[in-house]
């Protein structure tokens, strides 16, 4: 009798130990957005979304009218000199890429889970980026805006190899006074008159055109002493710099920067195609928001190929079994990045999106 009593007693603290391990090995899976909140000690984890990213390179010309750019046609023969400040925008390139984040929408809370190295599914889930902890939600740097620093103001310094000021001779006429004999004699003198801004301009194009006059003789070898060598190309390379300055007089400076922007867009998934516009460029202002309705529209067009379409069967319960968690895996999307008439990037990429939910138990 006392060793059955043993023998049960023995059954039953097995069959207690066996539900303990049982009860502390379930594990439940809760979407933070149904409960609100996660419980002390879960273990967060999120589904992965796909975000294309538009990086798109501008070139900004500024031009600065110069303050001989009205005589620029009259004393150089030069037509359509820039008259007034003014900036011109053009593409220079456009790129597409990809990165993933964390779906606001998928943040789940799991219980029961301990040490998630004990679960070797898990964590081939966590290596892939198939479902993410909160340490990747954001890991990846993809704002970046590149803009050169402002130039300051542009100052026109040498306008004349000649002065300022020309000689104007003045003369005065003597008078007779009435009723006297005394006749005053002529006297003159020079004074010194500032010179219009034509008369400037005019100087300035006379020493351009004796600018191209001494290279042209330099390089068909006129003078009785010629240069040579690295003295010659110096000689040739001041003369243009020169000219090229007094040209600026006329026709204006240009001050060229490169400027990259990105551009962010997250697709809703869902439909089999989705046509997006990004964001809008001007050639007069640049980038643009996309709500805008001037610029040159910048469009992805994404269509999915739907090779996960068989996956789809698996449906989230509203609440799901223990044991066992969700996971999505990607659909390769047909991408295709245009700038107007112009197609910039064609790529197949993987997005989560148009990807199928599918389980996964988890056991030690």
């Amino acid at each position: 009798m006392i060793i059955l009593l043993k023998k049960n007693t023995k059954y039953l603290f097995c069959l207690l130990l066996t539900a303990a391990c049982a009860s502390t090995g379930n594990i439940t899976v809760n979407n933070l957005n149904d409960t609100g909140s996660p419980q002390p000690g879960s273990f967060i984890y999120s589904l992965p979304l796909t975000v294309f990213d538009v990086s798109l390179t501008a070139e900004e010309i500024s031009i600065i009218p110069g303050p001989y750019a009205r005589f620029a046609e009259k004393y150089l023969g030069i037509q359509h000199a820039p008259q007034k400040p003014e900036k011109l925008w053009s593409i220079k390139n456009i790129t597409l890429k990809n990165h993933t984040e964390a779906d606001p929408d998928f943040i789940y809370s799991l219980q029961g889970v301990g040490n998630t190295g004990e679960y070797p599914d898990l964590n081939r889930l966590l290596e892939n980026r198939l479902i993410l902890t909160p340490a990747s939600f954001s890991a990846e740097m993809v704002n970046q805006y590149a803009c050169p620093p402002k130039t300051g103001e542009i100052l026109y310094t040498d306008l004349s190899v000649k002065r300022n000021f020309e000689a104007e001779k003045d003369v005065e006429v003597s008078l007779v006074m009435p009723d006297t004999l005394y006749v005053s004699k002529p006297s003159s003198r020079n004074a010194l008159k500032e010179k219009t801004i034509e008369q400037k301009a005019e100087e300035a194009a006379n020493f351009i055109i004796k600018l191209k006059k001494r290279r042209f003789k330099l390089v068909a070898g006129q003078y009785d002493y010629m240069p040579e060598g690295e003295a010659m190309s110096a000689a040739l390379n001041e003369l243009a710099r020169i000219e090229e300055e007094y040209l600026s007089l006329f026709v204006g400076k240009r001050i060229r920067a490169e400027i990259r922007q990105d551009f962010h867009y997250v697709p809703a998934g869902g439909k089999e195609a989705e046509r997006a516009v990004v964001c809008r460029f001007s050639p007069d202002s640049g980038f643009l928001d996309s709500r805008e309705s001037t610029g040159l529209p910048v469009i992805l067009e994404m269509n999915a190929s739907n090779k996960v379409r068989g996956l789809s069967r698996f449906k989230i319960p509203l609440k799901p079994p223990q044991n066992v968690i969700y996971y999505r895996i990607a659909d390769q999307v047909a991408v295709k990045l245009t700038a107007g008439e112009q197609v910039w990037a064609v790529a197949i990429l993987p997005v989560f999106q148009w990807g199928a939910m599918v389980p996964v138990y988890l056991q030690k």
